[in-house]
């Protein structure tokens, strides 16, 4: 009789222990992907790092809606101010304060934004200044970062000579 008390707490320890298994199971709750999926994480990252710190960002002097319509008042050179992408959207706000329900106050609103976003779009160039093997080096290491990150969630065979694991 006083092996039952022992027997249950016992029972009750294994009880806890397997909760915790499953628990601290690996990532997405696959056996030992833990540590793959954070190696690969810091591997990608480091790859996109490098890669993104190497990537310069410049501005063109005129976007494509300000250099359309310089030129397409037969000026030689995109002499036109590029405030005049503003306009649809600030018409469009004048007619939206003055009645909200008006479907033309709305369409020059999003024409505006739409213009204003292309424009500044438009105008982004990127230059990347390194040498090819570099870039390759950096690829890798994001493409191997991510094939171990994908790795992880695969179930890891089990060790040889182990017992197979109950499902």
């Amino acid at each position: 009789m006083a092996d039952a008390p022992r027997r249950e707490f016992e029972r009750d320890i294994d009880d806890v222990r397997q909760l915790h298994e499953d628990l601290v199971r690996g990532a997405g709750g696959t056996p030992g992907g833990t540590w793959l999926f954070f190696l690969g994480l810091v591997l990608a990252a480091s790859g996109l790092w490098f890669f993104l710190s190497n990537v310069h960002v410049m501005t063109e002097p005129f976007g494509m809606v300000s250099g359309i319509l310089g030129r397409g008042f037969g000026v030689a050179g995109p002499a036109m101010s590029t405030g005049i992408v503003f306009a649809p959207i600030f018409l469009g706000l004048v007619l939206l304060f003055y009645d909200a329900k008006l479907k033309w106050g709305w369409a020059l609103f999003y024409v505006g934004l739409a213009l204003i976003m292309i424009e500044i779009l438009s105008r982004i160039r990127f230059q990347m200044g390194m040498p090819v093997s570099n870039l390759l080096l950096m690829l890798g290491m994001i493409a191997a970062g991510i094939g171990m990150m994908l790795r992880s969630f695969r179930d890891l065979p089990p060790p040889a000579g182990s017992p197979p694991a109950a499902r």
